[in-house]
């Protein structure tokens, strides 16, 4: 009796094995089947579903909306979900160097808007004989014969400018302490008029429509801007000359105005 027994026992052991192998064997074909629908559902969506059908563009004072749809590359029957962004945004702000942001709007079917927000000038250089205005994120806008009367100027800097690309200092060290003066002033609520930095130990600052401020070295910008404006403070609004900051040291806080009479 025992024979036929393990030979039952058996048998039935290996009916399971082979269930349990053909179920592990339609898992796994099922898993693949679903990976493969769903990878044909995703390339037929980025190749051949949702085709451009309108562009529109908005939110630039600077340039038409037919402009910015031109100069972006994009064209009706391409993908609404494979446009590169930031292929586009290099196409935008080269050709177009006043655009500073975009943004995507995809709408189904196939609807796409190109939001941009202008870029604001922020200062000029000189480099050669030309003036260049600068955005605050530090792109060149634009080239001009003369310096920009609205925003401030940058002088003395070894700079390369190409419109529609970003500004090119030949010293890291002067765009660190343009950027910190700048922001220092502007914190201390000072109008910058210009910056001069042609002499690196006698750095000078035209500031509030009628001060020259001779800052000297780049050191201590922070604390002499500060009492920079609380001199200013204390200056009446009709008066104007010189100041020198030049010898102001954390344990020499000492600073001069010289009035220019023929100042109204």
């Amino acid at each position: 009796m025992r024979e036929p027994q393990k030979r039952d026992e058996f048998i039935r052991k290996r009916m399971e094995r082979q269930r349990r192998l053909r179920k592990r064997r339609l898992t796994v074909f099922f898993i693949f089947l679903i990976i493969f629908l769903a990878a044909t559902a995703v390339t037929l969506s980025l190749t051949v579903f949702f085709p451009i059908e309108n562009i529109s563009s908005s939110g630039s004072k600077v340039y038409t909306g037919e402009q910015i749809i031109s100069a972006s590359g994009i064209k009706k029957g391409d993908n609404l979900f494979t446009v590169d962004k930031g292929e586009v945004i290099k196409r935008l702000q080269s050709k177009l160097p006043y655009v500073e942001t975009v943004k995507f709007e995809r709408r189904l079917p196939g609807s796409l808007k190109i939001k941009v927000t202008d870029a604001d000038e922020y200062c000029c250089i000189q480099s050669g004989k030309k003036y260049y205005t600068v955005s605050s994120s530090g792109r060149v806008l634009s080239e001009s014969d003369t310096a920009s009367e609205n925003i401030y100027e940058i002088r003395g800097a070894n700079v390369k400018c190409k419109v529609g690309a970003l500004l090119e200092f030949g010293d890291k060290e002067d765009s660190r302490f343009i950027e910190s003066l700048s922001k220092s002033l502007n914190d201390n609520g000072i109008k910058i008029n210009y910056i001069d930095i042609t002499d690196d130990i006698n750095l000078t600052v035209g500031a509030d429509d009628r001060f020259t401020v001779n800052y000297g070295t780049a050191n201590n910008i922070e604390e002499k801007t500060k009492h920079l404006a609380g001199m200013i403070a204390q200056i009446p609004e009709k008066s104007g000359g010189n100041i020198n900051l030049s010898m102001w040291t954390p344990s020499n806080t000492s600073a001069t105005f010289t009035e220019n009479k023929d100042q109204k």
